[in-house]
């Protein structure tokens, strides 16, 4: 899921007890409403939400869901070529997000 914010969000934020983790962020500048106004800059960037006493499958889980469906998920392993690749190199990026977590606790 994208989120915005005024400000860039920390990787890893500790919210009550859920663990958001947050990724590919990129800097937006949003047009000014009127003549009287200035344009504003935002953050935006993919979050996955879990329980901060997640285990690292369900993080990795977690981050999948936020680009694949268990459908499509299903689909892209079995369809192989160029969208199994970028499905692979996705669920690395996943691993290695929640293993990077996992080191901080």
């Amino acid at each position: 899921m994208q989120v915005s914010s005024n400000e860039k969000l920390e990787d890893f934020q500790v919210i009550g007890d859920k663990l958001r983790v947050h990724w590919d962020h990129q800097e937006v500048t949003i047009p000014a409403m009127d003549d009287d106004s200035e344009p504003t800059v935002q953050w935006r960037c993919e979050e996955a939400v879990v329980k901060k006493t997640a285990s690292r499958s369900d993080i990795i889980e977690a981050i999948i869901a936020t680009k694949y469906s268990l459908t499509e998920e299903i689909a892209t392993i079995n369809n192989g070529g160029t969208e199994y690749d970028e499905y692979q190199s996705f669920r690395q990026f996943a691993k290695n997000k929640a293993d990077e977590w996992l080191a901080k606790e």
